[in-house]
């Protein structure tokens, strides 16, 4: 024999547990994009930094290459003396935050400047050469400890070639140094391949940013370990405020969605998205319509139906309700006035639940309709008990004010509401209505119409109708028949029409 499980399932509980799920997965995959983000715009940050350093000393640099070449055209120097490099030390005296320049004469194979005189060294490319003579050269530089890579701009005339250095390895390490962000890096000048370093990463940790004038395209790649402080930094500084607004969400839950539907409901009645339905109740004993149940029914702006239990138990409380029930009676005994004046119907069924009951505004507004020519006698109003009775006194003075004016007062919904048995002794009904939940199990093997029997025995003692709501088969009908209720409402006889095809519907029947 199979123990039962100590575990049961609880859907309320699974279903706070996926969207507790869902909102961290949410906020990993906002933090995750947000760091990514911010990467990627610190990242850029230095490659625009760097590109700008380097446009600022390539523009000082070709102002200096300039002046030497003038210097060298004006004193008619054509190789490498010491007069010339004496010329070079006086110009890097007089401008000593500039980069020493290179002079290398056409005739000679070694390179002239200020501190000395040294071999051309090997290796240099031309990367790049525009129509004033200007370019960029990639070339080593020998003198350093390190040779460090270097890019010189340079320009040539009839006599020699003027070199500046406008960019270096060592001053790219200085900007990286101060960048935490910032673990690999590679430089392409021209398309060719200048510096690389730690540049085997995945592509989501990287950035490439082409310069817009000059021909550097710069690949810089992201520290993971940085990357991974960011992204839980941001996850946290997310998580906090987004779990307080969690917790003030849940607690004023219920307020935010009463002021949801209220919202909803004061749109719908502006747009006129309400309309009513009517639901025929039989005499199954002649087959004819007795009354018709005034359901509300709510449009979607596509055309659709909204179903009615999704919002009905809301809209009971909402404040727009008593304006709401007004329309509700005044619509319906204006769509409906011929037919129930000609007596094809004899009464027009209204749910009004003992809130609306209780604010007392109710008899005021049908004496007025009934002053102004609206059949107020024959409507019946289908106390709900979806909502408890406060004041027995102000229900029993509802009641005897609708008898004035001729209204009946039915017990909607009997055996499943707050009030059950105790309201039928304690008020003066017309008529008990039985919930569809009992008609359903009529038919089952395990039924036990005690309790549909107990109804019809009060019904009988009290003198008043008994109808049964949700008949949906001809075996249901039957066997209420037998037990002697004969008002039916349900989807067997019809289902709820608008006023147009209720006309229709009883022209037919």
């Amino acid at each position: 024999m199979a123990m039962p499980s100590k575990f049961k399932y609880n859907s309320q509980y699974a279903i706070k547990s996926l969207i507790l799920g869902l909102f961290f997965i949410v906020l990993l995959a906002i933090s995750l994009g947000l760091s990514h983000y911010l990467v990627t715009q610190q990242l850029t940050a230095v490659a625009v930094q760097l590109d700008g350093e380097y446009q600022q000393r390539l523009l000082a640099a070709k102002a200096q290459m300039k002046e030497v070449q003038a210097m060298l055209q004006e004193e008619q120097e054509t190789h490498c003396s010491e007069e010339t490099i004496k010329l070079l030390k006086q110009k890097l005296f007089m401008q000593n935050t500039q980069p020493v320049p290179w002079v290398k004469f056409n005739d000679e194979n070694i390179i002239c400047s200020a501190i000395g005189r040294w071999p051309v060294p090997p290796g240099g490319i031309q990367l790049n050469r525009d129509i004033d003579g200007n370019g960029l050269v990639k070339a080593t530089d020998a003198r350093t400890f390190n040779k460090q890579k270097t890019i010189y701009a340079s320009t040539t005339d009839s006599s020699a070639k003027i070199f500046v250095p406008v960019q270096s390895a060592d001053a790219i390490n200085k900007i990286l140094a101060v960048c935490q962000m910032c673990g690999g890096l590679s430089i392409k000048v021209s398309g060719h391949d200048w510096v690389s370093r730690n540049a085997h990463i995945p592509p989501l940790s990287s950035i490439k940013y082409q310069a817009k004038n000059s021909n550097f395209e710069y690949t810089l790649i992201a520290n993971e370990n940085a990357k991974t402080q960011l992204w839980l930094t941001v996850f946290l500084l997310l998580l906090v405020p987004s779990a307080l607004l969690g917790c003030i969400l849940y607690l004023f839950r219920e307020r935010l969605q009463k002021f949801y539907w209220h919202r909803r409901f004061v749109s719908g009645l502006k747009r006129e998205a309400f309309y009513l339905a009517y639901q025929p109740i039989i005499d199954s004993e002649n087959e004819q319509i007795f009354a018709v149940e005034t359901l509300l029914r709510w449009r979607k702006k596509n055309g659709e139906c909204r179903e009615t239990s999704s919002y009905i138990k809301i809209l009971e409380q909402d404040s727009v309700m008593p304006q709401l029930t007004k329309w509700m009676i005044k619509t319906a005994l204006s769509e409906l006035k011929s037919l129930l004046r000609s007596n094809q119907i004899a009464r027009c069924s209204i749910n009004v639940s003992a809130k609306q009951i209780e604010q007392q505004d109710l008899l005021p507004y049908l004496q007025l309709l009934a002053n102004n020519g609206y059949p107020v006698d024959q409507l019946c109003f289908e106390l709900t008990e979806r909502q408890p009775i406060e004041s027995l006194q102000v229900i029993r003075e509802f009641i005897a004010g609708c008898k004035q004016l001729g209204c009946r007062i039915k017990l909607d919904d009997m055996g499943v509401g707050y009030g059950g048995g105790l309201l039928i002794q304690q008020l003066e009904f017309d008529c008990l209505k039985i919930n569809k939940a009992f008609i359903k199990m009529i038919l089952s093997e395990q039924n036990q119409p005690f309790l549909i029997r107990s109804y019809i025995a009060i019904a009988r003692e009290m003198n008043i109708n008994l109808i049964a709501e949700g008949v949906e088969t001809r075996e249901q009908a039957l066997y209420l028949q037998e037990l002697g209720i004969h008002l039916h409402q349900g989807w067997l006889y019809s289902k709820a029409l608008p006023a147009t095809e209720l006309r229709t519907y009883l022209l037919n029947s």
